[in-house]
């Protein structure tokens, strides 16, 4: 009997397309928007892409419209390449093609071209010479450099226009670099040859659905459906091995926790397929020498009343928690790197224990706030840090991750940028801190609403944050 070839992970998966609108068609099916970047078309724009994410640890597929070069192609085609063909007649073989397993879809060769192949002449003849079922701008600049940087990649297309079907030639200049469209040139060709105004609506109309249906069946390969955990109205699909989960660290103060330390860090896990979440309640912050209002006893049974009072949702994934003592054990100031040093020697003395966790080892995830972000190259051994955990930022009000992204590439370098963007997750920040629930049980105010259930207990039997009579 032989096993059967694993699914894509989805560890990190991202959707590379060249267009913004088809981002915004694909983002309106359901498909998470940290899943799905754009390049912008043709060779540069997705060298550009490729230099700003060269240490993407996860699956990068290309996903969008492509042009029909089979008569039985319809629009709305979906095509999972198995060969990408250039027009010298090279081959390349996606390494992820044989694990996408799509309903409905059809295996195919792309090629690509300089420009859109606008006539069912040259789609015709093309398909003939390359022996591809479709073509578009990017594939084969998108192998060649995602096979030089040692990714895991596929593609995955669907046919806007099929091959008896000519398209505007102009088509070309009505996108910048980008891949955003540009209104004021579509305008102009639109006064030239008022003519071209129904054959681009329907054209549109005709992409929408194809991308819809693209949509869809990505949303399935994200988000498998089965009879197991889901959130929300999306379904969760683990893929990983016994034992080689990732661990999403996080770090702080806890002082109280709040509701936002308990669902943010447990939503985050489930987006990046983690199996446990560790909470790892700081003594002293070294960026604010400071001790926390209360001690290190009390934090840690808030937290254990928060944890142990916390009710998953039944269709959730099942994800562990547990409390790492040993920065309020450690004298002095916590270090970040320290800890996670600590954690990785002890899983690699689990792994030589254990055969199963030997064969795979957990990836540490750090969670931290877009404050801390950025004010990350103050902390210790940073760089470090990202290689042994790169991190995994949650926005705080009134920061969002188009705000983030301008901050980081005002504070970072251009690649560091960009990956900071790549690790920024679009989370529903909760509109509260410790800060302020502690001044408000200094003035005897009600916050019941903003703490997980059994915290309150602890303050009040702990007669914690009162004011000094």
């Amino acid at each position: 009997m032989t096993t059967p070839e694993p699914r894509v992970s989805t560890t990190n998966l991202i959707f590379l397309t060249p267009l913004v609108h088809e981002r915004k068609i694909l983002a309106s099916t359901g498909i998470p928007a940290d899943r799905l970047h754009v390049c912008g078309p043709g060779r540069e724009g997705v060298r550009r892409w490729a230099d700003g994410h060269s240490e993407h640890s996860g699956p990068v597929i290309l996903v969008g419209i492509a042009g029909g070069l089979e008569p039985d192609l319809a629009s709305g085609s979906i095509v999972v390449v198995d060969e990408v063909v250039d027009q010298r007649g090279r081959v390349t073989v996606p390494p992820a093609a044989c694990r996408i397993d799509l309903p409905g879809s059809r295996r195919g060769r792309v090629t690509t071209t300089g420009r859109v192949v606008a006539s069912s002449e040259a789609k015709h003849a093309l398909g003939r010479a390359t022996g591809a079922s479709i073509v578009d701008l990017e594939s084969v600049h998108f192998a060649e450099l995602a096979d030089s940087r040692g990714w895991d990649w596929g593609i995955i297309r669907v046919v806007g226009d099929p091959m008896e079907e000519a398209v505007p030639a102009a088509l070309d200049r009505f996108v910048d670099h980008l891949g955003r469209t540009r209104i004021v040139v579509v305008a102009i060709e639109l006064f030239q040859r008022p003519a071209l105004f129904k054959r681009l609506r329907a054209l549109g109309r005709q992409t929408r659905v194809a991308l819809l249906a693209l949509g869809d069946s990505l949303r399935e390969l994200v988000l498998p459906p089965f009879d197991g955990p889901k959130i929300g109205d999306v379904r969760i699909r683990s893929v990983r091995k016994p034992g080689a989960g990732s661990i999403l660290i996080f770090g702080g103060s806890f002082d109280p926790p709040h509701r936002g330390h308990l669902t943010l860090p447990f939503e985050a896990a489930a987006r990046l397929g983690c199996d446990e979440v560790v909470f790892v309640p700081a003594r002293v912050n070294p960026l604010k020498q400071e001790t926390p209002p209360a001690d290190p006893a009390d934090r840690i049974r808030m937290l254990e009343a928060a944890i142990e009072h916390r009710k998953p949702d039944p269709r959730s994934p099942v994800i562990t928690a547990r409390i790492d003592r040993r920065e309020v054990d450690r004298e002095g100031p916590s270090f970040t790197i320290d800890t996670l040093e600590a954690i990785q020697r002890e899983l690699l003395e689990k792994a030589g224990r254990d055969e199963n966790v030997a064969r795979q080892q957990p990836q540490l995830r750090l969670l931290i706030g877009s404050d801390q972000a950025l004010d990350f190259d103050r902390w210790r051994d940073w760089q470090k840090i990202i290689a042994l955990a790169p991190p995994v930022v949650m926005p705080r009000p009134p920061e969002t991750r188009t705000s983030l992204a301008a901050k980081y590439r005002a504070h970072f370098d251009s690649n560091l940028a960009s990956r900071w963007s790549t690790w920024t997750l679009d989370l529903a920040a909760e509109g509260v801190s410790s800060t302020e629930i502690r001044r408000r049980l200094a003035d005897g105010e009600d916050v019941s609403a903003l703490l997980p259930e059994g915290v309150l207990k602890v303050i009040t039997d702990r007669g914690l944050y009162r004011k000094n009579p």
